[in-house]
């Protein structure tokens, strides 16, 4: 029973990590237009600060998988919150220095991101639960971004109307370097659970990186996760400028941000169950596929239907392909390298990103619209859902077995 109510507790504990780190890219997002105001900058500079600070969370995503690997998940967290807290309270009380904010938000607020998000919350999952029940568990810690998106989303919305970022941003600070670096420090303190033996068989391993980069399906993996990385930054830091841009009302795009909170909190419950019963590389490419759709209704029209419509395609695609990702990744690769692994696929992910967030910044400002960038981006998300259906491939199969 003690075993259960820690697992419970540090399930918790990961949940709360997940869904009030969404913060670190919210807070940017519902400010983005202001931020560029306030600082006499285009938006291709803002735009620049979103892709470094996407950019720099891939890069260490590899560093935070070995401290998860060595140290322990929530000691990663606490190194995320305490970073994190630090880096958003100095940005809302230092002068307007564009270069500082490069620097406290591009770097120090994506390591913060990285250390509190996917990477080792795939740790604290295969640490803590049996190779059954790894997909759906992981799928109910993430959903802490799916609430997030319910909840906090029309909140900061909210408080865009009614404070300026730097209030917002030094509060958003206090938070996490203060009552939650104390519950993560807490929680980090609480030993993990001994994982119990399965039966006599010795755990699968891979051990070294050049075993996983002779691996096709390494490279299949990381191709579809650039187009996640660069769909899913499109709209993290785009979506609410190009739905002003379209004349959505704030109300309209408050409820769009929770609709997609909605289905991203269901689909990815649904990934992690369907993960355990169905081919995951077919799942994955059909995640990938609604991804696209979702990509291509941004090219239609902006009403109250298209928008809600984009909102529940796109938020039933989010969390799939990381679930999804997350799990052929996990189950392949052995418990020497699976975090460095997971982080190095992440890398690849931000680095999609981080071209998202440029193309779409500097194809603004030079076009005028993002309609060219929209196309690029639907088009990287179908070939992603095609390449997908290869994890199935003979030459995948073979190198498989040299695995087992």
């Amino acid at each position: 029973m003690q075993n259960k109510n820690v697992i419970r507790s540090l399930v918790g504990l990961g949940f709360l990590a997940m869904f009030l780190s969404s913060a670190f890219k919210g807070v940017f997002q519902v400010y983005f237009n202001d931020l560029a105001l306030s600082f006499e900058r285009g938006r291709s500079d803002f735009g620049f600060v979103g892709g470094v600070f996407l950019l720099v969370s891939g890069l260490v995503s590899p560093m935070v998988g070995a401290l998860s690997d060595r140290f322990g998940p929530i000691w990663t967290v606490l190194i995320g919150s305490v970073l994190g807290g630090a880096a958003f309270l100095l940005l809302g009380l230092m002068p307007h220095q564009y270069w500082l904010f490069v620097i406290l938000y591009g770097l120090l607020a994506a390591f913060s991101l990285a250390a509190m998000t996917f990477v080792p919350m795939g740790i604290l999952v295969d640490r803590l639960f049996d190779q059954r029940h790894k997909s759906f568990a992981y799928a109910l810690i993430t959903n802490g971004t799916a609430i997030g998106f319910i909840v906090l989303s029309p909140f900061w919305l909210w408080l865009q109307a009614h404070f300026d970022w730097q209030q917002v941003f030094s509060v958003v600070g206090l938070l996490f370097l203060g009552p939650l670096a104390v519950l993560f420090w807490l929680g980090a303190r609480v030993p993990l659970p001994a994982k119990e033996p399965a039966g006599n068989a010795p755990e699968k391993r891979v051990g070294t990186w050049p075993v996983v980069l002779r691996d096709p399906g390494f490279y299949v993996l990381a191709f579809g996760f650039f187009g996640c990385g660069a769909s899913m930054a499109f709209i993290d830091v785009h979506l609410v400028p190009l739905w002003r841009d379209a004349g959505v009302s704030r109300s309209s795009m408050g409820m769009s941000l929770s609709l997609f909170g909605v289905l991203e909190m269901i689909s990815g419950l649904a990934a992690g169950w369907l993960a355990v019963r169905f081919a995951q590389h077919r799942l994955l490419a059909a995640f990938y596929v609604l991804r696209c759709l979702a990509m291509t209704l941004l090219l239609a029209p902006s009403g109250i239907v298209t928008t809600y419509v984009f909102a529940a395609v796109f938020g039933a695609s989010y969390l799939g392909t990381v679930i999804l990702t997350s799990a052929i990744c996990l189950g392949r690769y052995g418990g020497a390298v699976k975090g460095q692994v997971f982080g190095m696929l992440f890398l690849v992910h931000q680095i999609g990103a981080f071209g998202s967030a440029q193309l779409g910044a500097y194809g603004y400002d030079r076009l005028g619209s993002y309609q060219a960038t929209v196309m690029v981006l639907a088009m990287f998300t179908a070939i992603a859902g095609v390449s997908s259906l290869f994890l199935s491939s003979v030459v995948f199969r073979r190198t498989q077995s040299e695995f087992s």
